[in-house]
Order: C-alpha cells, then structure tokens, then sequence
C-alpha cells in the first residue's frame, strides 16, 4: 500500500515537540471519570419528553407499514423490473435493503452533508436539493456555519495550523503526496525511520512501526501476532478492527465483559485450566485486547486492574490507544500517563493518527524483537 508523505514529517515533528506550543498542555484527571460522576451527569440529562418518543415511533411505525405495503404491490404489478437483476447479485437485500429505500432516501439529505471549510471548530455546511425525491442530491452556493460536536480532531490539527500546515506544504514539495510502492518494495523513506524513532520516544518503546492505515493496523497485526493454538481474549466493545484481526488470526477467541477485570480473571482461569479445545494441550500464547478509551461509551479501561490480572496469569496485553494517544495524560502520552501504568508492563502499543494529531494512518509500539518480527511478515 502506498504511503502518503503529506504529513509524516510534520507528525514526527509533532511528536518531539508533544503538541504545539499552544496546545503543550493537555490534563485530565481520572477522577473525572468515576462512575459516581458518571451517574450524577447522566441524572442531570434532559429527559425526552413521552409526546416527542411516541410520535418518533408512530412516524417510524408509519413508514414501516407503508413501505411494506408499497413493497408488496410492487411485486405485484411491476415484477419483471423488480427481479430483473440481469444476473448481478443486489447490492443491497433484506432490512438494509428495505431501510435503504423507504427509510433513508427520505432524510439522507441530513446526512453526510459536505462541508466547504477545513474541519475546524467551526466550519461550512453546503446546502443541497433534490428534484427526484431524495435520489441524487444537488449542491447549491448556500452555506450556513456550524459548531462542530461530532469530531476526532481533538487537538484541532486537522484545521490550518501555525505549526504544522508550513511544514505539511513544506514535506509535500520536497518528497511529493506519495512513495507510489509499498515500504517493503522500495517505498520507505527517510521519513518514515524518523516517525517510527519519535513514535517510540513519545509512547515510552523501544521501538514502533507506522502503517498507512488505522484501520488495518489492527485487522492486518493480529493475524500476525497470534495464530492457531493461541488464546484471545477481548473487550465485548473492542472495536471492528479489532474483532475483524482477531477472527482472521485462527487463534480461539474469548470474550470478556466490558472493562470488567474480575470477569476477565475468570475467563482467564477457566481457559487456562481447560487448555486447547479438544486436546487440552496449553495454549501457545494468550493475548488481552483493550482500548485505552471506548470511542462509542467515552469510557476510560480500567488499565491498572487488567495489567495486574495479565501479569498474575501470564498473558500479553494489546493495548488500542487510537483516541486516548494525544487526547489524555499530563503531556498527551496516552492512559498509561494518566493512569500511573509502566509503558513496560503493556507489551503491543497500538494507536493511530486519525484523531488527535490530525493524520491518517496508525502505528504498533513495542520491544525491538517485536517490531523486527512485523517488519520480516
């Protein structure tokens, strides 16, 4: 897979420097995050009103019945250009299918909406049209500015910046957008052993490989890290990159519940005891999969609690920092930093630059054996 030059320099840079000298400080305390305090904010939420829920779902209810009925007479009447797929398999089919056609097509103008500005704090929203119902949208010259709340750009990199947009200009006319090869054919660069060296200097490793993608950081490294006869025992709100990484690797997958480390304890001495399903014989290697904060609950890992269970019961721990590296600790260093936890005693540092550094792709941190070993497969 080819890889962008557009911003490894500036991140590498970025790195050394921990953030700009605007955003140096970045602190975070994990009493914040007490359940307690959970509970008290969740209690002051506005409640939705019982008139507004049930005219939601009357409406919902509505298009359900409609668009089935809808469905069912065309069936009928206008079979031939309903089954004629002329030997292609549908795009789409069953409840995705049915939503897509009678559920979003009627509000898809709320959604994906473009955007005419960098991705600031603030930013342009293009208005559209549509004269076919909904079907194609067209754009107009109307723009209405709008507060941002649903972004990873906590850092607010991904908008023009003082330190990092010069030298992103800058990177670009020197090395060009892309090395055009793969790094393992020829396409690693000068920046890309500078990333990996101020990756590894920043998360507290001996030493880091960098990916062109997030995603595929989890869903390619796994496979390689475990395989048949190995255990993996994963967060039940992991991410998809990691439960796709996890199925694809053969090894028996085990699931926990979430940021729970007493269950974790007790999944771990079960299939300890247990050993390989039908054999028996000890696993070959077990690995724990968390999250340093869960994207969809906002929840920090219990970090401490789960390095102690791993540590009493032998099992390596893989650690998916991709919005906590940059977004917590006294420095942005990641949970270890703001937990109090040894960079040590995680053994795979994984993370990504999608969020708080306003990038793309993702990076694994570890023992120099284990970079070596990723780098040769």
């Amino acid at each position: 897979m080819p890889y962008n030059h557009n911003l490894l320099h500036s991140l590498s840079l970025l790195l050394i420097k921990g953030t700009s000298p605007k955003k140096s400080k970045i602190t975070t305390t994990p009493g914040r995050y007490c359940v307690n305090q959970r509970e008290k904010r969740r209690r002051k939420m506005i409640k939705i009103p019982y008139f507004s829920a049930l005219s939601t779902y009357f409406s919902f209810g509505l298009l359900f019945v409609f668009g089935h009925v809808r469905d069912f007479f065309r069936k009928i009447f206008d079979f031939f250009h309903s089954s004629n797929l002329q030997g292609y398999a549908p795009i789409c089919s069953g409840q995705e299918d049915f939503y897509v056609r009678r559920y979003y097509h009627r509000i898809q103008d709320c959604f994906g909406r473009p955007i005419s500005s960098a991705p600031d704090v603030w930013f342009d929203i293009v208005h559209r049209y549509s004269n076919d119902n909904n079907k194609t949208m067209r754009r107009t010259s109307k723009v209405t500015r709008c507060l941002n709340l649903g972004s990873y750009n906590y850092l607010g990199f991904a908008a023009a910046d003082e330190y990092c947009t010069p030298r992103v200009i800058e990177t670009l006319n020197r090395f060009s957008p892309s090395t055009c090869s793969p790094r393992v054919d020829g396409g690693t660069t000068t920046l890309h052993k500078e990333l990996e060296e101020s990756v590894a200097n920043f998360v507290g490793k001996p030493a880091a490989i960098v990916f062109g993608m997030g995603y595929a950081t989890n869903a390619a490294t796994l496979p390689v890290l475990i395989g048949k006869g190995g255990l993996i025992v994963s967060d039940s709100l992991n991410h998809s990159s990691i439960i796709n990484g996890a199925r694809g690797s053969g090894a028996t997958i085990r699931v926990f519940q979430h940021n729970m480390p007493s269950h974790l304890e007790e999944v771990l001495r079960q299939h300890i005891a247990e050993g390989q399903p039908r054999t028996h014989r000890p696993w070959k290697k077990i690995v724990v999969l968390v999250e340093g904060i869960y994207s969809m609950e906002g929840e920090l890992c219990k970090l401490p609690e789960i390095v102690a269970v791993c540590k009493k019961y032998k099992a390596y721990v893989y650690l998916d920092e991709a919005h906590s590296i940059g977004a917590v600790g006294q420095t942005g260093k990641g949970v270890c930093e703001l937990l109090g936890v040894d960079t040590a005693d995680v053994d795979v540092m994984m993370g990504t630059f999608t969020k708080s550094f306003g990038s793309c792709g993702g990076y694994i941190a570890g023992s120099k054996e284990l970079i070596q070993y990723l780098q040769v497969h």
